[in-house]
């Protein structure tokens, strides 16, 4: 059986210790590591990152070194000692109206294909580490965290759940304008908001633009116990799930709304005064109609599409910014 391996490039030319898969078992992925420079190599048990990409990435070594993401820049710039590993999903790109490719994430739903994933990336890091002093060291896993932008968020929504053993050491998922599964059954909202519900200790935490807007609302106000799956407004409310947080993505600092606004600073209650108009700020009806079905999960995503000003870049700015601030809380 062919053995994954490692092998390290960018020497001298970047901070650290970056590695490439120059072969992996059968059924795994191409993959990149990365080692920052902060990182002890003689530790035996260190945090985890996977980075789950999404479209228009080529290959593993265009993650390090061309995806628009930085992620390298993100880890070192952030002064923790994590290894950040990120599996390569595969290429799609835009044609016309569509896309074409091959970015499949099936198999990360295969039953612990996480946990497999991992016991051979771990192997190969050791192999690679103890090469030098000829003992291969026992890896462990401490925190384990998740991560992904864009398409990347169908690879959570699989790899969650075939962790195997290593599901003990997760300890939070990180989704940059990621929820795109409207038509997904359940729906992206609907599948956090029920594993969320059932889990001890997790947690995860969302960013989103224009592009994955409704589904985000839709979480973030299920999720607050303002709505109902259904989407509509939830009488009495219910009560808020403790380990989700669901926020805008921003300009690091710019003017809105008469103040000045930064990244993870967003009051939720300045939020909700545009995503949810208080009674006072509706026109007066006489007769006012009966609600339809899940009208006031559309007239919030409305509200938030009219009122929020996102920037034309802001899809990678959250996938830099918002990685950046959660790896610097770490």
């Amino acid at each position: 059986m062919v053995a994954c391996e490692l092998e390290q490039k960018d020497l001298n030319a970047f901070p650290g210790v970056t590695l490439f898969t120059k072969r992996q078992a059968p059924g795994m992925k191409p993959t990149a590591v990365y080692l920052p420079p902060k990182h002890v190599t003689a530790a035996t048990k260190f945090d985890v990152v996977i980075w789950l990409h999404g479209f228009y990435v080529r290959d593993h070594e265009f993650l390090f070194h061309n995806d628009p993401a930085r992620l390298r820049e993100q880890v070192r710039d952030s002064g923790k000692d994590v290894v950040l590993i990120a599996p390569f999903l595969g290429y799609e790109y835009a044609v016309g109206h569509s896309f074409a490719g091959n970015y499949n994430v099936k198999d990360l739903a295969a039953p612990k294909w996480g946990e497999r994933y991992l016991e051979e990336i771990l192997g190969a890091l050791a192999k690679f580490l103890g090469a030098s002093s000829n003992s291969i060291p026992q890896l462990q896993v401490g925190k384990l965290v998740i991560a992904c932008h864009s398409g990347g968020g169908n690879a959570m929504r699989n790899l969650v759940g075939s962790l195997g053993k290593y599901q003990s050491n997760l300890t939070a998922c990180w989704g940059f304008d990621c929820l795109y599964g409207a038509g997904a059954q359940p729906d992206d909202a609907t599948f956090w908001y029920q594993w969320l519900s059932g889990q001890n200790g997790c947690a995860l935490e969302i960013v989103y633009g224009p592009s994955t807007l409704p589904q985000s609302v839709k979480l973030d106000l299920i999720g607050r116990g303002l709505a109902t799956i259904d989407g509509d407004r939830a009488q009495p409310q219910r009560p808020a799930l403790k380990n989700l947080s669901v926020s805008l993505g921003h300009y690091d600092s710019f003017p809105a709304f008469g103040q000045m606004v930064r990244v993870n600073d967003l009051d939720p209650a300045f939020v909700d005064r545009f995503m949810i108009p208080q009674v006072a700020d509706q026109p007066r009806l006489n007769h006012k109609p009966a609600p339809q079905h899940g009208e006031f999960l559309q007239h919030a995503i409305s509200n938030v599409r009219d009122a929020f000003p996102f920037p034309k870049d802001i899809h990678y700015m959250i996938a830099r910014g918002g990685f950046f601030s959660r790896l610097s809380k770490l």
